[in-house]
């Protein structure tokens, strides 16, 4: 009798030991498996110098050149420090604005910079990868010069999938002020996208001088 109560304690603790077991594996292949970032392009800024920050800005209304931007007409970027310029460290813009911005230069009517941005496979799939773009944009005192910033979502062909833009700031706008003001803007990625083109267009309405300001560009994903 006592070798039977044994016998059967022996295999109650095996059974419990093998269920335990059983349900182990299973919560662990239940559980969802870790993966590798599904929107690598997701939580940062995808404009690279978007502050004009990278390299040294005019302070005598010279083109300079202006890291990560492929530059046309008089697109450059300007120093705060500079006297006779259009900004300063004082006129209303972004708090954190460091020494540079983006300056459509001088006597050239349509100034560009563009750049564009590879976007992984499979990285804005399913159509759930929101972007938010955004930017100051501004001109010079009564002048309505101005500054558009653009983006074009694009698949693996090169194709325009669509396209978004900020701006312009207008002179009325400004009240005929020296000055750069936040415009905002967001929405969907295609889900096909595998290209973003970046352009800022700054265009002379008057004068001599390209007075399309811009500073602290930024496009973000999120999923």
């Amino acid at each position: 009798m006592f070798a039977s109560r044994v016998g059967r304690r022996l295999l109650l603790v095996t059974a419990a030991t093998a269920t335990v077991a059983a349900i182990i594996p299973a919560t662990a292949a239940g559980a969802s498996p870790a993966r590798p970032d599904a929107c690598p392009s997701c939580g940062h800024n995808l404009i690279a110098n978007a502050g004009a920050e990278a390299g040294k800005g005019t302070v005598d209304d010279n083109i300079v050149k202006v890291p990560g931007w492929k530059q046309t007409g008089g697109f450059t970027a300007a120093s705060y420090a500079w006297t006779s310029g259009d900004l300063s460290k004082k006129s209303k813009g972004p708090k954190e604005r460091g020494k540079n911005y983006f300056y459509g230069g001088p006597e050239h009517a349509r100034s560009t910079g563009t750049e564009v941005v590879a976007i992984a496979a499979g990285g804005v799939s399913g159509g759930k990868v929101h972007y938010a773009l955004s930017g100051w944009l501004g001109g010079f005192d009564g002048q309505n010069d101005h500054a558009v910033l653009t983006v074009t979502f694009e698949n693996s062909a090169g194709k325009a999938l669509a396209t978004t833009s900020i701006g312009p700031v207008t002179e009325a706008q400004r009240k005929e002020v020296s000055e750069l003001l936040l415009r905002s803007t967001s929405g969907v990625v295609p889900k096909a996208t595998r290209k973003v083109q970046i352009e800022l267009v700054m265009t002379r309405d008057d004068g001599s001088d390209n007075d399309g300001l811009a500073d602290n560009l930024s496009l973000k994903f999120s999923s």
